[in-house]
């Protein structure tokens, strides 16, 4: 008797707790605020004042602006603020860059057309 009693709590714990578990993801994916792609720049970036170079500065500003933006948004974003944009990956795919640094160029990561990356280097 003390073992079917045992079975029966804990199959009411087990149903308890996916019910549980499946309301939260409903109410998290209801509460969950923003888009996944950013269709302006990113308001909550800030220029550094640590940076070596307004130039520099200016650029690494830019690249945090466009990180979640589309591939094409973004490039034209960046370059309206006379950066240049290098693709150093896609889906996973990496490609060779060249080492030289430069103050106005940023290197950025997509993922399905979107900047997932943006590294002012």
């Amino acid at each position: 008797m003390r073992n079917k009693a045992a079975v029966v709590v804990g199959l009411i714990g087990l149903l308890a707790v996916s019910v549980a578990f499946i309301l939260g993801i409903i109410v998290g994916a209801n509460n969950a605020g923003g888009a996944l792609v950013q269709e302006s720049p990113n308001e909550n970036c800030f220029l550094d004042p640590n940076a070596e170079d307004p130039t520099h500065a200016q650029t690494k500003l830019v690249a945090c602006e466009i990180t979640g933006m589309t591939e094409e948004a973004g490039i034209e974003y960046a370059e309206s603020k006379d950066i240049t944009i290098r693709v150093a990956s896609r889906d996973g795919e990496f490609f060779a860059l060249t080492e030289d640094y430069r103050y106005d160029r940023i290197n950025i990561d997509l993922v399905l057309g979107i900047i997932t990356v943006a590294d002012a280097w």
